[in-house]
C-alpha cells in the first residue's frame, strides 16, 4: 500500500508506475541499437511479471538474476519486485564456486540468466552443478547442491537442457495469466514487504545477504534522484554493474524515480561511452574514478561533446576542471549496501569544497552515532571513531543471521568504518576498520581470496591485503608461504582459473616460513609483508617476487 501523505511512492510497482503515468513517452532506457520509453518499459514489465507468474513466482519467492547490464536485466528486476517476490542478483563476476554459493545461500527458486558473457559460461558452470538439467522437466529441477531450485530460464541460447527454458519460451508461457490477477498481486505489495536479497562481501569469506524492503529502496532511490537534482530531461550514463547495491539502486531506482533517461551498456567500452554520452546528450554518470581515467585517455574524449555532464556521483578531478554553469554538480555521499547505499549525501548544489570533503547531511529519518570501537561508548562532535547507523533505510538483517548478532542494544547497526560529524551535522568518512579492500568501487573479503590461494599446492599459507594503486584505490597484494619452491607458472594460471579480475593479487611475494614477519605476541604483520611487495613492484619487480 502507499501512504499519501509520501511524496515519493513506497513500492517499486508504485515508483514505476508513477514515472509510466506522467511520462509514457519519454524515453527509460537507451542502448547502442534501442530506445525503450516508459510506456514501452510497462508493457514489457507486464509481459515479464506474467511470465513469472505463469512459472510459479509469488509473493516471496527468491528470483536470482544474472545477467550483463541490458534492459532485461531491469525489465525482470521490476517484473520481480513488482508482484512481491525477492530480487536475488547474482553477480556476472562470478565463478562456479561463486554461482553455488549466491543460489544456495538465497534459497534462488528460480534463476533468470544470461547463457554466457564476455568469458563466463554460466550456462555450462551451472550445468555442472547441477547434472539433472539434462533430464528432468522445467518447474521440476531437484538438486541436492541447489535445494530449493526449481526453475531455470535462459537468454541468448535456444539449444538449452530438458530442464531450462528460452527466454521467449519464458514470456509466452505468462500469455495466459489474466491482466486482473497481476492488477491484484501488485495491490498486495506493502512497503515492509522484503524487495532485494544483495550480496556483500564484508569481513567474511562468502559474500552475506543483505535484506532490503520496498520502502528502503523506494525512498532512497528518490532522495538519491532529488540530491543529484535529476528531472524528466536528464540523461544518465553510467557503468555501475546492476547487480552492485549502486546499480541497482543509484543508477536505476535513482533514474527512474524522476522520469529520466539510462544509457545501458553491457560493458564498460570507452570509445562506445563516449559515443553515447555524445549522441544521447548525457547530463548524468556514475562511474569509478579509474573509469574516468579510460574515458580521458581515450583518444575521441577531447574531439567529442560531452559538455553537458555534470551531475551523477562525478569524479570531482573533472569538475574542479570544468565547473558547471548552473551550480549543479556531482554529489558526494557516505553509505554502504546495508543502507541501501546512500545513508548522508551532499545535495548538488552545495559549495565544491564542501562536497569534495565531506559526504554530507544525513538522508532524512536516519541516526547516526560515533562510537569508540574498543568500548562502544559515545563519542562526542567532532571525535573520530565507529560510524553506527539506525534508520529506515538500513537493512532489515542479514539473511540467516540472527539480527541479535548484527544490531546493538539501541538497534544501531555498526558499519566497521571510522568517521565523525562535524559541528555542522556533516558526515566525514576516514577509513575502514573492517579488514576490506575496496578496489575500483568493489568491496573484497580477503579471507576469501586466502582461501583460494591456499588451493595451490604447496601452498602452506596465503595472506592477502590492500596496495595503494592510483586507478583504481586499492588492489589486491598477496604473499604464499610454501617450504619448497613454487612454479610461477602454476601460480598464475592459479589465479586466473579461480578468481575473477578484480579478485587477483597485482602482486604476491613468495615466503619461506622463517621469512614470515611476526609481532612479539606470534601475529603476522601483515603490514610489513605489504611494505616489502610494495617495494619491490615500485622497483620493477613482479606480478611474483621472492623474497
Amino acid at each position: 500500500m502507499t501512504d499519501p501523505s509520501c511524496r515519493y511512492a513506497r513500492t517499486l510497482p508504485a515508483l514505476l508506475a508513477t514515472s509510466v503515468e506522467a511520462h509514457p513517452d519519454r524515453v527509460a532506457l537507451t542502448t547502442v541499437s534501442e530506445h525503450i520509453t516508459y510506456g514501452q518499459l510497462s508493457e514489457r514489465v507486464e509481459d515479464c511479471s506474467r511470465a513469472l507468474v505463469a512459472c510459479g513466482v509469488g509473493k516471496g519467492t527468491r528470483v536470482g538474476l544474472c545477467m550483463e547490464n541490458q534492459p532485461d536485466w531491469v525489465i525482470a528486476a521490476l517484473s520481480v519486485t513488482g508482484i512481491g517476490a525477492i530480487l536475488v542478483p547474482v553477480s556476472t563476476f562470478s565463478h562456479v564456486d561463486d554461482l553455488e554459493h549466491l543460489l544456495r545461500q538465497g534459497d534462488v527458486s528460480a534463476l533468470l540468466m544470461s547463457a554466457r558473457f564476455m568469458a563466463n559460461d554460466y550456462l555450462g558452470g551451472l550445468c555442472g552443478l547441477v547434472p539433472a538439467l539434462g533430464s528432468c522437466h522445467p518447474g521440476a529441477i531437484y538438486s541436492e547442491r541447489l535445494p530449493a531450485l526449481r526453475s531455470v530460464i535462459v537468454r541468448g541460447e535456444t539449444d538449452l537442457p530438458r530442464a531450462c527454458s528460452s527466454w521467449d519460451e519464458f514470456i509466452g508461457a505468462g500469455e495466459s495469466v489474466p491482466a486482473p490477477l497481476l492488477a491484484q498481486l501488485r495491490a498486495e505489495v506493502d512497503p515492509e514487504d522484503e524487495a532485494y536479497l544483495l550480496a556483500t562481501s564484508g569481513t567474511t569469506a562468502r559474500p552475506k545477504g543483505v535484506l532490503l524492503t520496498h520502502d528502503a529502496l523506494a525512498r532512497n532511490g528518490h532522495q538519491i534522484g532529488d540530491l543529484q537534482r535529476l528531472d524528466p530531461d536528464d540523461v544518465v550514463w553510467a557503468y555501475f554493474p546492476l547487480f552492485f547495491s549502486a546499480g541497482c539502486i543509484n543508477v536505476m531506482l535513482g533514474t527512474l524515480s524522476h522520469g529520466a533517461s539510462l544509457i545501458l551498456q553491457p560493458s564498460f567500452d570507452p570509445g562506445e561511452s563516449i559515443e553515447l554520452i555524445e549522441r544521447e546528450g548525457a547530463t548524468t554518470w556514475h562511474l569509478w574514478p579509474h573509469q574516468l581515467t579510460q574515458l580521458m585517455d581515450h583518444p575521441d574524449w577531447k574531439s567529442r561533446d560531452h559538455s553537458k555532464l555534470h551531475k551523477g556521483t562525478a569524479p570531482y578531478e573533472f569538475l574542479l576542471e570544468n565547473p558547471p554553469d548552473d551550480g549543479v554538480g556531482g554529489v558526494n555521499m557516505y553509505g554502504m549496501t546495508e543502507t541501501a547505499t546512500a545513508f548522508s549525501c551532499t545535495p548538488a548544489t552545495d559549495p565544491l569544497d564542501v562536497r569534495l570533503q565531506t559526504q554530507g547531511h544525513l538522508m532524512p529519518g536516519n541516526e547516526m552515532k560515533i562510537v569508540d570501537p574498543e568500548t562502544g561508548e559515545r563519542l562526542p562532535e567532532g571525535t573520530s571513531g565507529e560510524i553506527c547507523v539506525k534508520g529506515p533505510t538500513v537493512m532489515r538483517r542479514y539473511y540467516k543471521v540472527d539480527p541479535a548478532e548484527t544490531f546493538d542494544a539501541e538497534g544501531f547497526f555498526h558499519s566497521g568504518d571510522l568517521g565523525f560529524v562535524d559541528a555542522d551535522g556533516r558526515v566525514h568518512y576516514e577509513r575502514r576498520i573492517k579488514d576490506v579492500i575496496k578496489t575500483g568501487g568493489i568491496n573484497v573479503a580477503p579471507a576469501d581470496i586466502e582461501s583460494t590461494l591456499c588451493g595451490i599446492h604447496g601452498v602452506r599459507a596465503a595472506y592477502v591485503f590492500a596496495i595503494a594503486d592510483r586507478a583504481r584505490g586499492e588492489v589486491v597484494g598477496a604473499a604464499l608461504v610454501s617450504e619448497a619452491p613454487l612454479d610461477e607458472s602454476v601460480v598464475l594460471d592459479h589465479c586466473k582459473e579461480h578468481l575473477p579480475g578484480y579478485k587477483r593479487p597485482r602482486g604476491i611475494l613468495l615466503l619461506s616460513p622463517d621469512d614470515v614477519p611476526m609481532t612479539g605476541s606470534g601475529k603476522v604483520q601483515k603490514f610489513a609483508i605489504r611494505d616489502r611487495l610494495t617495494d619491490a613492484i615500485a622497483a620493477g619487480g613482479g606480478p611474483i617476487v621472492r623474497a
